[in-house]
């Protein structure tokens, strides 16, 4: 069984944006750095020691905890002055300019990886492309628990499951005091679930040459030779399914006993999602150089160099490459 991260600097991941900035401007933009927190609790901890709403915050991504991470994150109406006081341990934050809009997704191009994979017994082949799943940072404790149980109106469970206080059975007022990220959050943790699961059984139906590496959720299907690119949904309330995958999503839908009008959320409309689509594959060029593990007698590492276009999982390379789940 190979093993990765090991230690937080065997597995490195640094933005590459379009991000350009200028002198002066309502948001802040700034590189965070960081080992042992994931983004959100960075942000959540500023936020409280600047006496604001995590909510002014935004970024491209959401970084693992287990990792040393590079990143760019905006602020609204903050000095670089006051945030630079603050002190947290294995945070490091470094000034970039400001601007007058926040960071939003489609301003990262790509993320770039450097990855140590150790406790190997041989070398193997590298690889060139993956099929596009979610992986398991997505699905993490109870996301796709809440995630669901949001989408079937099922608010008590949700509080229960978030350990909230609720008032006369006003579940919804309880739900709105820890965020609209955070909530939707949860229903895209759902949605990416649902996409793995159709990515799967879509696959088989194409492709005879597959294998399978299961994982918390279910099993990945990955393929040795290339299936053709589409872009599958995401499922959401406007989503349009039609062909193969509108019977392979009827069937996902009936045994989650959901509609896909259910991701338009009435009681919180800010949290309802109205679906997109992602690439079925993701290419990429991989440098691949092996040494002894160090750390371990008779045995080898690969330090595996790449890109991936924002989104994708690094994760699902290493799984994919050496036939195994994490």
């Amino acid at each position: 069984m190979y093993v990765i991260k090991q230690n937080p600097d065997d597995f490195f991941v640094e933005e590459i944006t379009k991000l350009k900035s200028k002198e002066k401007g309502d948001y802040l933009y700034f590189i965070l750095e960081k080992k042992g927190w994931n983004t959100l609790e960075v942000l959540d901890v500023l936020a409280k020691k600047l006496r604001i709403s995590k909510d002014r915050f935004n970024v491209a991504g959401i970084k693992d905890k287990n990792a040393f991470t590079r990143q760019y994150v905006s602020v609204r109406n903050v000095s670089w002055d006051n945030l630079n006081k603050i002190v947290i341990k294995n945070v490091k934050l470094s000034f970039f300019g400001y601007g007058d809009e926040r960071i939003k997704l489609g301003q990262l191009k790509k993320n770039r990886f450097r990855i140590i994979v150790r406790d190997l017994e041989k070398e193997y082949d590298k690889i060139s492309f993956i099929e596009n799943y979610f992986d398991e940072q997505r699905f993490s404790g109870k996301n796709v628990i809440i995630g669901r149980a949001l989408v079937k109106r099922e608010f008590r469970k949700v509080c229960f499951n978030l350990r909230l206080r609720w008032d006369k059975g006003d579940y919804v007022n309880a739900l709105r005091k820890i965020g609209n990220r955070m909530l939707r959050f949860y229903i895209n943790s759902y949605q990416s679930y649902l996409w793995n699961k159709a990515v799967g059984k879509y696959l088989k139906k194409k492709n005879s040459d597959c294998f399978e590496v299961g994982y918390s959720h279910g099993s990945f299907v990955f393929c040795n030779k290339e299936t053709e690119n589409i872009k599958i949904p995401v499922v959401g309330f406007l989503t349009e399914l039609n062909g193969e995958l509108a019977e392979i999503y009827k069937k996902i839908l009936k045994e989650e006993r959901i509609k896909k009008e259910d991701f338009l959320i009435k009681e919180i409309k800010e949290i309802s999602s109205e679906g997109n689509s992602r690439n079925l594959i993701e290419k990429f060029e991989m440098n691949v150089t092996y040494a002894k593990d160090e750390t371990r007698k008779n045995r080898l590492k690969a330090i595996l160099e790449f890109e991936l276009s924002a989104g994708s999982y690094a994760t699902i390379v290493v799984k994919k490459m050496f036939h195994q789940p994490l």
